[in-house]
């Protein structure tokens, strides 16, 4: 992770185009906004935001919504190319996964990039737009220096293995960018899920629904 990125710039299921840098390894290889980085500091607001972030999902177990900005990021925009992420669970990180991945159940969330001032390592949250649960792992440099302006921002890990073609997969990241959405954070289980991905390196194929 390090300023990675998303896609072009087709917009997404109703949103903006544009991935981002994505996290844990990302770098630009798309055009936009960006994720991927080592967890950087913000400033003492965003400290205090993400200690509501880690506990939000505390009342009556309904989690809290959050509007923010989702962008993608994949094998070959994260940098460098791969799966590692920032905060690998066999590192002794509060997370779910060694490497980026995830199906998008509450057992198993997909692994999204944030700073973690925004959103606390381990932070799990539910995206109705994609009927994904997903679980903060990774590092983002945009994400991190939006949450400086107090943007919310997280950049989402898109299902692929370095087989893919990389510009099906940043169409696909650019199409499900979205501007704003929001987020629920500290989810309760059994909200809708969808596991299938919205993109498979065995085809190129990006959904167009969740």
């Amino acid at each position: 992770m390090d300023d990675a990125d998303t896609g072009g710039d087709d917009a997404a299921p109703g949103d903006a185009g544009g991935g981002d840098d994505a996290i844990g390894d990302d770098d630009d290889a798309s055009d936009d906004s960006g994720s991927g980085d080592d967890a950087g500091g913000s400033d003492d607001g965003g400290d205090d935001a993400g200690d509501d972030a880690a506990t939000a999902g505390d009342d009556a177990g309904s989690g809290t919504t959050q509007a923010l900005e989702m962008t993608f990021y994949g094998w070959d925009d994260n940098s460098p190319p791969g799966n590692a992420i920032a905060y690998p669970k066999n590192a002794g990180y509060p997370t779910v996964h060694d490497g980026a991945g995830g199906t998008g159940t509450y057992a198993d969330p997909i692994t999204f990039a944030s700073d973690p001032n925004e959103f606390p390592v381990g932070t799990i949250v539910y995206a109705a737009v994609i009927d994904k649960y997903l679980v903060m792992e990774d590092a983002c440099g945009q994400c991190e220096t939006d949450w400086t302006s107090g943007i919310w921002h997280i950049d989402v890990w898109m299902n692929s293995n370095g087989t893919e073609n990389a510009d099906d997969l940043f169409h696909c990241e650019d199409q499900w960018t979205q501007s704003t959405t929001s987020v629920v954070i500290g989810p309760p289980d059994g909200l809708t899920v969808t596991t299938a991905p919205l993109f498979d390196p065995s085809t190129n194929a990006c959904r167009t629904t969740p």
